[in-house]
């Protein structure tokens, strides 16, 4: 788990946790007032790039196990 400076969507001050997932080849993090999921891809250099982040379309992915990472980002965020 990395803590760095939160800013999708807008500047905010607030800390951003990510949860790295190396099988999805993504890096994952909540807004932390919306509660919304976003994610990043994980460059083959293991990088990642913040202003990439997106969010979850869980109608394209494994909504149960999307919401698993939700869940522990908020239990991590409190």
């Amino acid at each position: 788990m990395i803590s760095l400076p939160f800013v999708p969507q807008q500047q905010l001050t607030e800390t951003m946790i990510i949860v790295r997932k190396e099988s999805h080849g993504a890096v994952y993090t909540i807004d932390p007032d919306s509660k919304e999921l976003y994610y990043a891809p994980i460059y083959t250099d293991n990088s990642i790039n913040l202003s990439e982040f997106a969010p979850v379309d869980l109608s394209d992915s494994d909504e149960e196990e999307m919401l698993l990472i939700q869940q522990e980002l908020i239990a991590l965020n409190k």
